[in-house]
């Protein structure tokens, strides 16, 4: 029953189980990252470095779980809107997967709220990257 709550009934996932679907495939990426952060109310602005501190050093947990959250679409439309100040767009733009430039990342952290809206909003009408529903 936990497994029908976290992972939902497919065809009638939120955006949410859609995200923690996706990371129960990531084969490669760290269990703990993927059990501790795989969920949108996880990944809150005060818990993000935490994240990074512990996921990064971990393979490519933090791309593969970006990928997921993100979809690897475009949100700068929805980015926009929400009032994301222009140096932090960049993590809006997410064809190419996560950005590696942490200094401005840690300039965006006040931004990720607006950020993370646009993914759980582009996840509650879409597919998540897999094309689970």
């Amino acid at each position: 029953m936990a497994d029908l709550h976290r992972y939902g009934i497919p065809g009638k996932r939120n955006a949410n189980q859609k995200l923690r679907t996706c990371c129960r495939r990531l084969k490669d990426a760290d269990i703990e990252c993927r059990r501790r952060y795989c969920d949108f109310n996880a990944l809150r602005p005060e818990m993000v470095v935490g994240f990074m501190a512990q996921c990064a050093p971990r393979g490519p947990t933090v791309g593969e779980m970006w990928d997921c959250a993100s979809s690897r679409v475009d949100h700068t439309p929805c980015c926009r809107r929400q009032g994301v100040i222009d140096q932090c767009v960049v993590y809006c733009e997410t064809t190419n997967g996560v950005p590696t430039d942490y200094l401005k990342y840690i300039v965006c952290l006040s931004q990720f709220d607006k950020i993370r809206f646009c993914f759980q909003e582009y996840l509650e009408t879409h597919p998540n990257i897999d094309g689970d529903l």
